[in-house]
């Protein structure tokens, strides 16, 4: 209880410690959104043909930008004495521009495909109970999905993994860290209620309208991303041990420099007492803790054999 209470405060204290960093990161996030969201909003409305595959397209051409996003909200989450909103934005928007194009199609096409199977299975399933199965099965992939989606950006300006990597390792950590992502889920949720609750209450449709911009341009992917962060960032780091980031290769927000890869499992956290199903972060990959250990005994035996040999 102490501990949930202790993480309660934290993430209140460096949220609005740092809201105003948080403001202006959503600010430079929400300039070139709001062009890309107006423009494709009009292609559909104006070629008359209004269809959502149209005005979601977006979320590809606002990905990339959402890089510079994610470096902050990361480097707050973190708990960074110094964190230079402008100089960090646009860094991390010129060094993951291309990845998180691809990461904002992947995306574009697998929530697509959630939305319109689980609005498909559950029309249906109104004339038919046979198809609240493949109604639930789509529920439970979606949330999958989102999980991994949780994952994805922090790891891809967090360490240099290629994307299938990338994709393996954020799909482990959506089940290896069932807990933490649940949090996000929870946080996020929260945060939509408290809008929906504001939103709810003003009668007027234009002031209405008005707000719901006006809390996007301000607040809410700068406060969305530090949500996810906060929850998944801190255990992520935690399963990477000093010889696990040197050969993955993890980024340096002043300096990235190339080092000789060394295995020394001594330096992992592989104490016995805790749960030998856990995943560690070691070279480049999620490896279970139980797999890590066997992997450290042989290699001290190793030690041992080549030990005996010299003497």
């Amino acid at each position: 209880m102490e501990k949930t209470k202790l993480g309660f405060v934290r993430f209140f204290n460096g949220y609005f410690r740092n809201l105003h960093k948080l403001i202006l990161t959503n600010i430079l996030f929400a300039v070139p959104a709001s062009i890309f969201v107006t423009l494709f909003y009009m292609i559909s409305k104006l070629s008359g043909l209004n269809l959502s595959v149209i005005e979601l397209l977006p979320i590809i051409f606002c990905f990339p930008f959402f890089a510079g996003v994610t470096v902050i909200t990361r480097n707050i989450a973190r708990e960074d004495k110094q964190v230079p909103v402008v100089k960090l934005y646009f860094k991390g928007l010129k060094e993951n521009f291309l990845r998180f194009l691809v990461h904002g199609i992947i995306y574009y096409i697998a929530f697509f495909l959630c939305y319109i199977s689980i609005a498909l299975y559950w029309r249906n399933a109104q004339i038919n109970n046979i198809y609240f199965l493949p109604f639930g099965i789509t529920v439970l992939i979606t949330t999958a999905v989102l999980f991994i989606a949780y994952n994805v950006p922090t790891m891809t300006v967090t360490f240099k993994l290629k994307m299938g990597t990338i994709y393996k390792n954020s799909a482990l950590m959506s089940f290896g860290e069932l807990k933490n992502n649940f949090f996000a889920t929870i946080g996020l949720f929260l945060l939509f209620l408290f809008i929906a609750s504001i939103y709810l209450v003003i009668p007027d449709l234009l002031i209405r309208n008005i707000f719901g911009i006006a809390l996007f341009v301000i607040l809410v992917p700068s406060t969305a991303s530090y949500i996810i962060n906060f929850y998944v960032f801190k255990d992520m780091a935690r399963m990477i041990s000093e010889s696990g980031a040197r050969s993955a290769g993890v980024k340096d927000d002043e300096k990235e420099e190339k080092e000789e890869e060394i295995y020394d499992f001594s330096q992992l956290d592989l104490d016995e007492n805790k749960d030998m199903e856990e995943y560690l972060f070691f070279g480049g990959k999620m490896v279970k803790r139980k797999t890590l250990i066997k992997m450290r005994d042989a290699q001290e035996a190793n030690n041992e054999q080549e030990k005996v040999k010299k003497d």
